[in-house]
């Protein structure tokens, strides 16, 4: 049975009509991709509608086409009677299908991590990976930080921020498989999990870091958003969970039958913990306890969710196959993901700190986390989210308040938000939003400007927020941006003017 029968007749069990054997060359969501022979999946989403592109797909090439709509199906059919037609009752289930049978079913040749949760995925993911490697154990990455493979970052094209839709990740798959690589981590948002873009990836691990709320606004409750992230653990075969997480580690635990399951934790409840922590600007040293063992580790990180991240890793690797001793081998040789406490090197007399720390939990981490960094002042920019969860603006400015010498509050993607009413959101959360120390700029780039303008020799600013992934989304359009290109720009020309900052028209 070749491909196309076998796709056809086991994986969707769709309503067929038009040409029965059609090659399929690629599978697409995108018309404008199409080339020809691809067969291309309608997706109807919130803004756009697949089916409405139907014709301009085919024109371009498709000779097979995927939707959900049968009245627009019947009636492109009629039209063309050359191409295949294949109406299915779910268009996501056929795409991430049609994906791993174009490309051959990459997962299966490879060692699948993935890693879920509101905070540390990224951070957890980059620790996996730089272990693996640094273990000679060729990993690639998929995540917010991008796709790389055990070397370098690839130029695979980023459709979205963090978990690409299915062609993509399977295209990539192919790539690590072809590229002799034996394990891909996999950052695993619960949207995507949801929208079934990892649907027929069978997990070798699955990672939990935490859960608090976030993307409310797709989910609509937090009992659909932790159901989302349950969903990860349906489809692996080991898992690993904190279990300092009361939100959903008790869930996991219980649901998780198929498997060795590993916890970790701060605490004494963990298979494997950590305890006399000590936190430097050189790094953080502490006892892990593993499977009734003691070790004395030192780590390149900072702060101890840092270190709850760490062990994540490291009980992913030891799930893997490593002994515990194999992997504190090569702990030294870590990196983490770029904004995520990075340091930045700069001529400045004060240090200047990136962390991508955008949500209440988040926020709080990093700034427990800056205590540990000698500073005369701590100068501190908080934002509020334009796009999404305005509930959150002023839990922000309730976790900084009186947390920093002087606090900077902005806006991130602003959408087609009111920029001010955001700041405004934010400012609520303050006990005296009027202080002389809580300052407002309605632009990621007067912010920065601003926070440098009040440091001095000695001080410590530190900038959270999404200022990373090379985007501000304004309006309805990506808006080019970079953190260190904002930096650069205040020490190489000082002032800022506002009317230059890029926005559309």
């Amino acid at each position: 049975m070749n491909r196309k029968a076998y796709l056809m007749e086991t994986l969707l069990n769709g309503e067929y009509s038009g040409p029965s054997q059609q090659s399929i060359t690629s599978v697409v969501y995108d018309s404008r991709d199409v080339e020809e022979g691809a067969a291309f999946v309608c997706i109807s989403g919130e803004k756009m509608d697949g089916h409405l592109f139907i014709e301009q797909a085919i024109e371009l090439g498709a000779k097979t086409i995927v939707g959900t709509d049968q009245e627009k199906m019947a009636t492109a059919s009629a039209i063309n009677r050359e191409v295949s037609f294949l109406y299915v009752h779910d268009s996501r289930e056929a795409l991430a299908e049609l994906a791993r049978v174009i490309y051959d079913f990459p997962s299966e040749s490879l060692y699948t991590i993935g890693v879920t949760g509101t905070n540390g995925k990224t951070t957890v993911s980059s620790f996996t990976y730089n272990l693996l490697n640094h273990l000679s154990f060729r990993t690639g990455l998929i995540g917010t930080a991008g796709i790389w493979d055990d070397q370098q970052k690839t130029t695979f094209k980023q459709t979205v921020p963090t978990t690409p839709e299915a062609p993509d990740i399977h295209r990539v798959l192919d790539y690590f498989r072809r590229s002799e690589m034996k394990a891909a981590v996999i950052e695993s948002t619960s949207i995507a999990i949801e929208q079934k873009r990892l649907l027929g990836i069978y997990f070798d691990v699955a990672v939990h870091t935490n859960l608090t709320p976030e993307h409310l606004e797709f989910h609509g409750t937090m009992e659909a958003y932790k159901e989302a992230k349950l969903k990860l653990f349906d489809q692996a075969k080991r898992a690993v969970v904190n279990i300092d997480d009361p939100a959903m580690s008790g869930d996991i635990i219980e649901r998780f039958q198929q498997g060795p399951l590993i916890t970790y934790s701060l605490s004494e409840l963990g298979d494997i913990r950590a305890d006399h922590i000590q936190t430097s600007i050189r790094g953080t040293s502490f006892t892990l306890y593993a499977f009734n063992k003691a070790y004395n580790v030192e780590a390149p990180i900072i702060g101890e969710y840092n270190v709850a991240n760490l062990l994540a890793a490291i009980a992913t690797c030891y799930q893997i196959g490593f002994s515990i001793e194999e992997i504190l081998s090569v702990v030294a040789h870590i990196q983490a993901p770029e904004g995520r406490f990075q340091v930045v090197e700069h001529e400045a007399p004060f240090q200047i700190v990136l962390d991508y720390a955008h949500t209440p939990d988040a926020l709080a981490s990093v700034l427990e986390a800056v205590r540990h960094v000698p500073y005369r002042k701590l100068i501190v920019m908080i934002t509020g989210i334009g796009l999404r969860n305005p509930e959150k603006r002023p839990m922000m400015a309730q976790v900084a308040d009186g947390m920093a010498d002087e606090i900077i509050v902005s806006v991130d993607q602003p959408g087609f938000a009111d920029r001010q009413e955001v700041v405004n959101d934010v400012l609520k959360g303050f006990h005296h939003p009027a202080a002389t120390h809580i300052h407002s700029r309605l632009h990621r780039e007067e912010a920065i400007h601003h926070a440098f303008d009040l440091a001095e020799p000695g001080d410590v600013v530190l900038l959270t927020g999404i200022g990373f992934g090379g985007y501000q989304i304004i309006g309805d359009e990506r808006v080019p941006y970079s953190e260190l290109e904002v930096i650069d720009d205040y020490f190489e020309n000082g002032s800022l003017d506002v009317e230059q900052i890029k926005e559309p028209c």
